[in-house]
């Protein structure tokens, strides 16, 4: 008896100090938190690495992160969009204003004011910093770029170029690189500002004779600021304002070039509409807003929003983000920056957002190759007539001719007929 008794005393014990530690395990385990979006490595990191501090520090317990990065702003979307009512993720950490938009119109997203939430704008150059219900907020504020290894370009005596019609000038033609708007929200807003500056038509015409220019398409906006910091293509076109600052960093010979027309970019963040760790999604988006959040966005690379912060403060105060942003913007916060932006219609930019990817990618990009012979055979025929108008030969029936394949290949994207019209017009010059 006294041994049974003794057994099951054991045993009781034995639960209980199981039970004890099952509890304390449950206790200490860490909570969660996923990001999804496109922002750059060296942000993620150092948001990751600021939160946990900070989680562990106000909470007493650690968080993990798990951060999924598919590409661009069009790739990441579309990530959530597979995931329907049930996202792998809390945040959609990244992207500008019509990726956020084009959430919202979904249902998405959910509306959330983080604290800090009024020290960030409500629109500024006409553009919409943040949502007025709070949908989405911008977290580090850019501007439309181009970049351009000063190095290379001065070995290949090019002049910088200052305008959109500049990079159509034939002295650049193999000298420039960008990638896809379906791989790069960058890219899909460069796209997005020629076809609003220039109207629709004109807008794809400029597209078609400036993808004739490229060396290239590179994998996304990162892949063409290492090609330019590289000095393999030296001009990079549709770059975030922030990575001209990262490559001066790290000690490259890159300067960024505002374009006579560009846009503001609020690179925002969202709640996940079923956000599996909402509550923890709401504790990071008020840490990010924060003064201490903010600085670990600029350690990150990326400019911060709210209207209160100074570099020079943080300079003194051991940012060391601080001086490298304050000698790329020449003021001493995002908001003091002088520039004049296209108007932006926001609503047009989502609306078409996929149409836009998909034209470029069906009708330039996949079809790059004979865009580059119809646009090459139309220049040497060119080329030709003026020689033989210098020679005395008559030549109107041929320039007729080859403004009409002019016609086809910028106004209409019809590359085969615009040969043909080419080769005719070529012909026109040696026959009766």
């Amino acid at each position: 008896m006294r041994t049974q008794a003794l057994t099951k005393m054991l045993s009781m014990v034995f639960m209980a100090a199981f039970c004890l530690f099952a509890f304390q395990g449950q206790a200490i385990a860490a909570d969660k938190i996923g990001w999804v979006g496109p922002v750059y490595k060296e942000l993620a990191e150092s948001l990751t690495k600021g939160f946990k501090q900070y989680y562990e520090k106000t909470h007493g317990k650690e968080v993990e992160v798990t951060f999924i990065h598919p590409g661009g702003w069009p790739v990441c979307l579309d990530k959530v969009r597979t995931w329907g009512d049930k996202p792998d993720a809390d945040i959609f950490l990244g992207a500008g204003a019509p990726a956020h938009e084009v959430l919202k119109k979904e249902g998405r997203i959910v509306p959330y004011k983080p604290k800090g939430w009024d020290m960030v704008p409500l629109d500024s150059h006409g553009m919409k910093v943040k949502d007025a219900k709070g949908y989405w907020t911008c977290f580090a504020p850019w501007i439309v770029t181009n970049l351009y290894n000063e190095k290379v370009l001065k070995k290949l005596r090019l002049p910088p170029p200052k305008t959109w019609q500049d990079l159509l000038n034939p002295i650049y033609r193999g000298n420039i690189i960008t990638t896809l708007p379906y791989a790069s929200g960058t890219m899909h807003e460069t796209v997005e500002i020629i076809l609003q500056a220039f109207g629709e038509e004109e807008g794809w015409a400029y597209l078609r004779t400036l993808a004739a220019q490229f060396a290239r398409f590179s994998t996304g906006s990162t892949d063409t600021t290492h090609i330019v910091s590289r000095g393999e293509v030296p001009i990079g076109l549709a770059q975030p304002q922030m990575n001209a600052m990262v490559a001066r960093r790290d000690g490259y010979p890159v300067r960024d070039l505002l374009p006579d027309k560009t846009i503001l970019v609020p690179e925002a963040v969202a709640l996940l509409k079923g956000a599996p760790n909402e509550a923890v999604g709401k504790i990071f988006l008020d840490w990010l807003f924060s003064m201490e959040g903010q600085k670990y966005v600029l350690e990150g690379g990326y400019f911060a929003a709210r209207t209160d912060i100074q570099f020079s403060v943080w300079e003194k105060e051991g940012v060391a983000m601080a001086t490298h942003a304050k000698k790329a913007l020449g003021v001493d916060s995002f908001w003091d920056l002088k520039v004049k932006f296209i108007e932006y219609d926001l609503d047009l930019a989502a609306k078409r957002w996929d149409d836009v990817n998909k034209h470029y990618e069906y009708e330039i990009y996949r079809k790059w190759g004979k865009l580059k012979d119809s646009l090459f055979l139309i220049e040497e025929v060119e080329e030709e007539i003026q020689a033989a108008k210098a020679a005395n030969v008559e030549t109107a029936k041929a320039e007729e001719k080859i403004k009409e394949a002019r016609t086809l290949f910028q106004k209409e994207g019809n590359y085969a007929a615009a040969r043909l019209a080419a080769a005719k017009a070529r012909a026109l010059l040696v026959g009766p």
